[in-house]
């Protein structure tokens, strides 16, 4: 799976543990939609950073349950991101393409996050952006 925040406990077996959950949560939605004669979507809120998504999220299986999907596209840079904080340098905190001038290993952008999703073949109309304000 994928680590996240220092500290977070993770395990190999979470990438497939989310998509048993979220399968669950969709049969079970079903179910209960069945009895109200209504149907209810699944929403989860999705990482930017396409090796987050690699290592945490069966793309290619989760979408089979979920309706949407709110791609996380801000703080790209800035306390609390992967960049972390830095006082003397700034950065875009939810470009739309990468920067090639930025001084780090990795490179965020929205592109680059849409792209993680779409180009493993979601449709981009189960993709939101979160934006920054």
């Amino acid at each position: 799976g994928s680590e996240g925040h220092p500290g977070n406990h993770f395990a190999t077996a979470d990438k497939d543990n989310l998509t048993a959950l979220l399968a669950e949560f969709r049969t079970q939605l079903d179910a209960y939609g069945a009895t109200t004669g209504k149907r209810y979507q699944l929403h989860a809120f999705t990482p930017a950073d396409p090796a987050k998504v690699a290592a945490g999220w069966d793309v290619t299986k989760v979408f089979n349950y979920l309706d949407v999907a709110n791609v996380q596209g801000y703080d790209f840079h800035g306390s609390g991101s992967d960049n972390s904080w830095e006082p003397n340098r700034t950065g875009h905190q939810a470009n739309l393409y990468a920067d090639p001038a930025d001084p780090y290993n990795f490179h965020f952008s929205v592109e680059a996050a849409i792209n993680a999703y779409t180009s493993q073949g979601v449709n981009p109309r189960k993709l939101t952006l979160g934006l920054a304000f």
